[in-house]
């Protein structure tokens, strides 16, 4: 299977081309891990075009107000669907240009091992709690990122999830009936 052809001028390391959705300066910010979970959402082309997001200033990143999900997170990431397109897309971006840059081939395998995880909490654990989870274990893998660590993708944090998940479990009959839907 021979690779993605492109138009003249443009390679497959042009990222800028490969994501023309996105604005350019987000790419950047995913590049330098410095986009925050809650920024997320500027990467669903279902959500592009709406304004007025408020969140958390992402230079706060590390407080614990930057891990306490407002209203407007909720508003924004209502279920699981909402959350993991765009952190898909953000998936892709860092692939793509990881693996254009001699990054560990193993890359997109930790990125599916999240996403895969993320699956498996939402049908345990509270949504609010889920995403409060993802809060904390997003900042915690982009700041390992800028150090040029990626399998922290890969691994379960056992803190995160007894500080957020463990209080927030489901009941049975909760459980049963996400099932149905």
């Amino acid at each position: 299977m021979s690779p993605p052809s492109c138009p003249p001028g443009h390679d497959r390391h042009n990222i800028y081309y490969l994501f023309p959705h996105i604005d350019q300066d987000v790419i950047a910010s995913i590049l330098h891990h410095t986009l925050s979970a809650a920024e997320l959402y500027k990467l669903d082309s279902r959500r592009i075009f709406e304004s007025q997001w408020n969140f958390v200033d992402p230079a706060l990143e590390d407080s614990a107000l930057a891990l306490q999900v407002g209203d407007s997170a909720h508003d924004i990431y209502e279920t699981l669907d909402s959350l993991v397109v765009p952190l898909n897309i953000y998936f892709s971006v860092l692939t793509l240009h990881g693996l254009a840059n001699a990054q560990n081939a193993m890359l997109p395998c930790y990125f599916f091992a999240y996403t895969s995880q993320l699956v498996k909490i939402a049908a345990q654990y509270e949504w609010h709690a889920v995403l409060s989870y993802h809060l904390a274990f997003f900042a915690r893998r982009c700041k390992e990122m800028r150090t040029g660590e990626y399998s922290g993708w890969g691994k379960i944090n056992v803190d995160l999830m007894e500080e957020f998940l463990v209080p927030n479990q489901k009941n049975a009959m909760s459980r049963i009936r996400g099932r149905k839907k």
